[in-house]
């Protein structure tokens, strides 16, 4: 028994020294670990502001650098090489897919929070066309900005709840403009002509007019296309080819067009 207490004195101190190795160990790695640097791009100085204070409060995250114009963030994003930026949409001095662009050609490593105007689904757009990780709506509080940052800032994406909805509609526009396509290359050009010609509003006597041919001959154009298109109403026809056009032309302003019934 006298031979075992200094074994047992001498396992409990050998157990101290590596459990006081380890922490010294796991705080060495925490103190390594460096904090996400963020660049807030935002037009509104009181905005910045406001986020700059939020930020300030939080251990793993630092803010970099500011900038309230595309020139301003281009130049202050490659001085301070942040990690994320935090980018609002329609920043003055330029377009939405060219900022992205820019960016990831300037720091091809960056990671980009797209910070969204309520309800500018042509903002959402263009920030997933370029590219952006996060989407975060500017009515969102502190909180879901700090934790889209967190999880952008380490490799991940973050999309917040109010941008789910965007992210489906656009889903949805895809599919129909995809829809659209395939249905404008199973018919003739002048079956297109005759599509667009309905959409205005006209008649088949006053398509037959515009294109120097019969009314039979319309008719006929007609029903081949309504096969092809898999349909059987001209409403159905004009407001696939409407749909279509909405998808090509900005903002959705496209050709206000009336539905003539009686030709049906």
């Amino acid at each position: 028994m006298e031979h075992n207490v200094p074994k047992s004195r001498q396992a409990r101190q050998h157990k101290r020294r590596t459990t006081s190795a380890s922490s010294r160990s796991l705080d060495m790695v925490s103190s390594c670990r460096q904090p996400i640097r963020v660049f807030i791009a935002n037009g509104q100085e009181i905005v910045r502001a406001g986020v700059r204070t939020f930020l300030h409060g939080e251990e793993d995250l630092i803010v970099v650098g500011e900038g309230d114009h595309v020139d301003g963030v281009l130049s202050g994003s490659w001085q301070t090489k942040p990690d994320v930026i935090v980018l609002e949409s329609g920043l003055s001095g330029g377009s939405d897919p060219g900022i992205y662009k820019r960016l990831f050609n300037l720091l091809p490593s960056v990671r980009i929070i797209s910070w969204l105007r309520d309800d500018n689904a042509e903002a959402f757009r263009s920030a997933v066309e370029g590219g952006a990780q996060g989407y975060v709506q500017e009515k969102s509080c502190c909180m879901e900005l700090v934790r889209a940052i967190r999880a952008v800032g380490k490799g991940g994406g973050y999309l917040a709840p109010e941008a789910a909805e965007k992210t489906l509609c656009l889903l949805r526009q895809s599919q129909d403009l995809v829809c659209f396509r395939w249905g404008l290359s199973m018919i003739s050009p002048q079956e297109r002509r005759i599509l667009a010609l309905m959409a205005e509003g006209n008649t088949n006597k006053e398509i037959a007019v515009k294109l120097l041919l019969s009314d039979k001959t319309i008719k006929n154009y007609i029903s081949n296309m309504f096969a092809k298109l898999e349909i059987k109403r001209r409403t159905q026809a004009v407001a696939l080819y409407l749909k279509g056009l909405k998808q090509h032309t900005p903002m959705g302003k496209g050709t206000s067009a009336s539905c003539s019934v009686d030709d049906d």
